[in-house]
């Protein structure tokens, strides 16, 4: 037992009418953390969080403060623990104001009258949520976003050490989301124990310290957010396709989900494509073909270009190089074996110089009726080359060669499929 952990669980388990909905759960949350408890519809997020503050009842060890929490009486678990439901019914028409207060009864004795203090800390929790306005106003009378910061008002001025919060954002507009996560966030950090349920797996990377993912009443996965919410994370729990980067804020991890709806009908083996590009040349072109089912690679890119943030993002294979540098003989190497194997290469024509001028050399070398060069409308082979005409001759030649040349993404589908009456799906793109 550690009566330093605010909140312990061995072996919980909890349900209702006698179906177990979570079980076999063992977490701990310390002091001064936001938890995030994230998880499919119907995995048991808010049947734990209700189970750890006695909404409903559980077996196994659930303590607070190192205290078994059936031993509490009513009122020691009003001043030990504040509960925010995602919604409550408003039976009777009480003012905003009376049910914020209604959270100080649990400090005061049976027939106290609150004092000043309480008062003023009911004020406080108004303020920090933003609705001293609606103070007087009947809660039947408030929208649901309106609701509900009455309620997170109420655990406010509830002042207990934890918190837990069921969905405490699902009402709320983007301006009212960022303002409750940050005054929870804020709460967190100066000592209180934050325990959060989330739909939005964004602002839960974004503001809590800590997620449980659970499914089908079990933890999966307990520890940082982006060490949680991987990809194959949420392929497997979830059944979305999803990529990963950065805020560029903030530097977290961002969840992007993929539109998996058109990657193929599964009738025909894809083929696979090598796209060469760089400079930024590929970043649309390298999504479209993922979107459509392609087994992509890419070639040599450096890693400052754009270009290799997509195929990062995209978990495409490529081949990394320092950038500002002439292209080390290992790679070029590797690169002539993608294209050995590949059964097709687009070539997104790019800025050529001395450095990655050798390229061309090795497409030079290969069949031209494997080669797809896409050279967007209106450009020409010269605006890409800063070798005195060494590169745009050899653009021009592979194309002379036989290599297909397009100026469009659908262009290049086209070319890809066979197809060359029949567009494939649209990428947005005119061909």
């Amino acid at each position: 037992m550690n009566s330093h952990v605010p909140v312990n669980a061995e072996n919980l388990a909890a349900g209702y009418n006698g179906k177990e909905i979570v079980s076999s759960v063992t977490c701990s949350f310390a002091k001064g953390t936001f938890i995030g408890i994230i998880g499919p519809n119907g995995s048991g997020k808010t049947t734990l969080l209700r189970a750890i503050s006695r909404v409903i009842p559980s077996s196994g060890i659930l303590e607070l403060d190192g205290r078994p929490v059936s031993g509490y009486t009513p009122a020691e678990l009003g001043v030990a623990l504040g509960f925010v439901p995602q919604d409550e019914d408003r039976p009777f028409a009480y003012t905003v104001m009376q049910v914020v207060l209604m959270s100080r009864y649990a400090r005061v004795s049976r027939f106290a009258s609150l004092s000043p203090n309480d008062y003023a800390r009911c004020y406080r929790a108004l303020d920090r949520t933003g609705i001293t306005h609606l103070k007087d106003r009947s809660i039947r009378a408030l929208s649901g976003g309106e609701w509900q910061r009455v309620l997170i008002a109420r655990a406010l001025a509830q002042d207990t050490p934890v918190i837990l919060l069921d969905e405490p954002t699902s009402h709320l507009d983007l301006a009212h989301q960022v303002g409750i996560l940050t005054l929870v966030r804020d709460l967190a950090r100066s000592g209180r124990t934050v325990v959060g349920v989330f739909h939005d797996l964004n602002l839960a990377l974004q503001y809590c310290d800590r997620l449980l993912m659970i499914q089908g009443g079990h933890i999966v996965a307990d520890g940082a957010p982006g060490d949680v919410l991987t990809p194959e994370n949420v392929r497997e729990v979830y059944g979305a396709e999803v990529v990963t980067t950065s805020h560029p804020a903030t530097g977290r991890t961002i969840l992007v989900p993929l539109d998996t709806r058109n990657n193929g009908d599964g009738s025909l083996e894809k083929q696979k494509v090598l796209v060469i590009s760089g400079g930024g040349s590929g970043g649309d072109l390298l999504r479209v073909l993922c979107h459509n089912g392609y087994a992509v690679s890419a070639g040599i890119l450096a890693t400052t270009d754009s270009d290799y943030a997509v195929v990062k993002a995209l978990e495409i294979p490529c081949i990394p190089v320092l950038p500002f540098s002439q292209i080390p003989a290992h790679a070029l190497e590797k690169l002539k074996r993608l294209v050995v194997q590949a059964d097709r290469i687009v070539l997104s024509v790019h800025p050529v110089g001395a450095g990655n001028y050798p390229v061309l050399e090795i497409l030079q070398s290969m069949e031209p009726g494997r080669l797809v060069i896409h050279l967007p409308d209106g450009r020409e082979f010269s605006s890409y080359d800063f070798t005195r005409g060494k590169a745009a001759a050899a653009y021009a030649a592979l194309c002379t060669a036989g290599a297909s040349c397009t100026g469009t993404c659908d262009g290049i589908l086209v070319i890809l499929e066979g197809n060359i009456g029949n567009p494939p799906r649209s990428s947005g793109n005119t061909p």
